[in-house]
């Protein structure tokens, strides 16, 4: 039995469901679907070949050599033709990008089914290349483990499988397969790589893909167990509006910095730099913002990391009608009106319940709800000096991202209720109130 046979990989593979084989026509993908037509039903098999329209006639020769080679083996073949350079251009991507890119996109609207899966003949080989080019660029210890044998629906039997032991398996089975020109060009990282870095690798050790194979295996273990770590943090720190800065800055440097990068991600951030989670990191501590490449911005206000949007919500301003009022902040303000000694009889009083409530002898028919505006300042209950709310915002630790969601209660121009602050001195309830107005705020159902 060829070695390729002893280390394909397909544990990941469902029992059923189509295997959609990305198919270039070279001595990878050809081994891949040699071995997958011997070892699982061939109705099951979908080779997909990508013609990236780069090479001319010889973009051509391979798609027509991977589509007879479908029809001799009695296997489903499909291509996609996309035009690689120009879509580089339109999307401002590299070659190298853009045509990953548009494979995996064209292999994803294949899928139709939740036990479907795509097949990449990614090698050891391949992965070694990545983890250099990574290690020269300058990568986390996830970006040290190399190309993953599993992302989603993507499977790469090959990954444990160097690129002599694919060639020996093709001269075994008398396959033929395509060469790409493009492969001996220095112009491309991952060619400058293969070409100058892994020969003098192997010079200093023969068995370097091999080597460098079982570090990343166990460098993916390490990576496992602190992705699983910042998993359990993630969850601890969740709050309302994003996550808690105390319960972040008491964990590991290591598992913080993990679970940062991963709510930024989840918060649309668009792809980050390591200096974007230093930077995320840093204010835990000094409480600033800055912006991420999806055009947001990232803040510690009141002990909560968020991510919020760089425009600030539209102001709104509504009448109160009736008890119940619907708000433009997805909200609904209910005012309860009772007797002041209804109130003393239900309630014991105190500064909670008239923090709450204000006197509505003439003003309960006559109120605004809306936004905080600039310049908005009152007396609080219970307090002698008029503050700005911002200040009284600052006081109460209310986060910047909540702000401008806030209810404010105005009547004839006043401030009578604050969300979060309370109600004005001016129109607080006493005991010689005949009526008062209990303010709650909910959110829709």
């Amino acid at each position: 039995m060829s070695r390729l046979c002893e280390l394909a990989n397909l544990s990941a593979l469902p029992s059923e469901g189509n295997v959609i084989v990305g198919f270039s026509g070279g001595a990878d993908s050809m081994a891949l679907v040699c071995f997958l037509s011997e070892t699982i039903a061939k109705e099951r098999i979908l080779c997909v070949h990508v013609n990236h329209m780069l090479r001319s006639e010889e973009s051509e020769r391979d798609e027509a050599a991977a589509e007879l080679f479908c029809q001799q083996r009695g296997l489903r073949f499909q291509s996609f033709r996309e035009d690689i350079a120009a879509k580089a251009k339109e999307l401002k991507m590299g070659l190298e990008e853009c045509g990953r890119h548009v494979r995996y996109a064209c292999f994803n609207s294949l899928i139709k089914s939740e036990n479907d899966r795509i097949l990449t003949a990614h090698n050891a080989d391949d992965n070694a290349e990545t983890i250099l080019m990574n290690l020269a660029k300058g990568a986390a210890l996830s970006g040290l483990c190399g190309i993953p044998y599993q992302r989603e629906a993507i499977i790469r039997p090959l990954l444990a499988v160097s690129r002599a032991e694919i060639e020996q398996y093709c001269r075994e089975e008398k396959l033929s397969f395509v060469e790409d020109s493009s492969n001996q060009s220095d112009g491309y990282t991952r060619n400058r790589i293969r070409h100058h870095m892994v020969p003098l690798m192997k010079e200093m050790n023969p068995s370097f893909i091999e080597s460098v194979s079982s570090t990343a295996q166990m460098l993916l273990l390490d990576e496992s167990y602190m992705q699983a770590e910042a998993d359990k943090l993630l969850e601890r720190a969740k709050v309302k509006g994003g996550l808690s800065a105390a319960v972040l800055k008491n964990a590991h440097t290591a598992v913080r910095q993990r679970a940062v990068k991963q709510f930024l991600e989840e918060s649309g951030s668009g792809r980050l730099s390591s200096q974007h989670i230093i930077q995320a990191a840093e204010l835990l501590e000094n409480g600033k913002r800055f912006t991420i490449p999806s055009g947001k911005k990232v803040e510690c206000s009141a002990g909560i990391l968020s991510v919020q949007s760089l425009e600030r919500p539209k102001p709104w301003r509504t009448k109160v009608i009736g008890e119940k009022t619907f708000l433009p902040n997805g909200k609904v303000l209910i005012l309860q009106k009772n007797a002041v000694c209804d109130i003393i009889n239900s309630k014991k009083i105190n500064n909670l319940l008239f923090n709450s409530s204000f006197d509505c002898v003439t003003i309960y028919e006559n109120l605004i709800a809306r936004s905080r505006g600039a310049g908005d300042a009152f007396i609080p209950v219970g307090r002698r000096v008029t503050k700005t709310l911002k200040k009284l915002f600052n006081e109460q630790q209310i986060p910047l991202f909540e702000r401008d969601q806030k209810l404010i209660l105005e009547y004839d121009g006043e401030i009578v209720f604050a969300e979060g602050i309370g109600v004005a001195e001016k129109f607080r309830v006493t005991e010689s109130s005949l009526y008062g107005v209990t303010v709650r705020i909910e959110e829709v159902d």
